[in-house]
């Protein structure tokens, strides 16, 4: 008798654990980073492979042309860190992109005439936006940036001719001419720390209304030539 309860006892114990890990997996299936897109569309590269603390992947070129792109979260094992420059050149028919939270660096054109792309989120870790990283990405309709952002570069968003309106966040201290130029329909730009460094022609061909956060400091009534208005409330994301 004693054994039978005590096999009964082991194996409901068993059939629990094996629940629970099942349970377990399927929620982490549900909670994690979309199936990327497979890594023959890919060129890629490894740096420092054999030191465990300081070898990463970057993404040197895509070769396909698909509408939509998750890039991976790791290559053999090594987190993806970098989208080099030119990496998506004229992928003319890619409208959408997932970037992983692995990456903190994207390179000057990578994405310059993409002009299908619709909506971009840039994930934390990322401090630059580079030269002409989204020139004529003419549908972009959408862009978020992240608060790791300090510097966004010449031409960066020049020709977005769909984009209008984007959040400027706090910690931008530098943004170049011609960042947001011939944005045609980019109606408001909102600032939500101090004033960054006044260049001028920054919407050299755009007309926005720029906005800053109530509690924000040295603004004038000009920036880069357009008029800047007080928000009456803190600007939020």
């Amino acid at each position: 008798m004693r054994k039978l309860f005590f096999f009964l006892l082991v194996s409901w114990i068993s059939i629990v654990h094996g629940f629970t890990q099942r349970t377990d997996a399927a929620a982490g299936q549900l909670d994690s980073y979309p199936a990327p897109t497979p890594l023959a569309n890919f060129k890629w590269k490894i740096y420092n492979p054999l030191s465990e603390s300081s070898r990463y992947a970057i993404i040197t070129h895509f070769i396909s042309n698909n509408y939509s792109v998750v890039v991976p979260q790791k290559i053999q094992n090594i987190k993806v860190t970098k989208i080099d420059r030119n990496a998506f050149f004229r992928c003319g028919e890619m409208s959408q992109i997932v970037f992983p939270e692995t990456l903190n660096d994207i390179g000057s054109s990578a994405f310059n005439r993409c002009y299908q792309l619709r909506r971009i989120v840039i994930p934390n870790g990322v401090s630059i936006i580079r030269e002409s990283t989204f020139f004529k990405c003419s549908n972009l309709k959408e862009v978020i940036l992240p608060d790791t952002i300090n510097t966004i570069k010449e031409y960066a968003f020049s020709e977005c001719k769909n984009l209008t309106h984007i959040i400027i966040p706090k910690e931008v201290r530098e943004i170049e001419s011609y960042a947001f130029s011939k944005c045609e329909n980019l109606k408001t730009v909102k600032f939500l720390g101090d004033a960054p460094i006044n260049v001028p022609n920054v919407f050299k061909g755009s007309q926005p209304i720029l906005y800053r956060a109530k509690d924000s400091t040295g603004w004038e009534k000009l920036w880069s030539g357009r008029s800047v208005l007080l928000e009456l409330e803190k600007i939020k994301n």
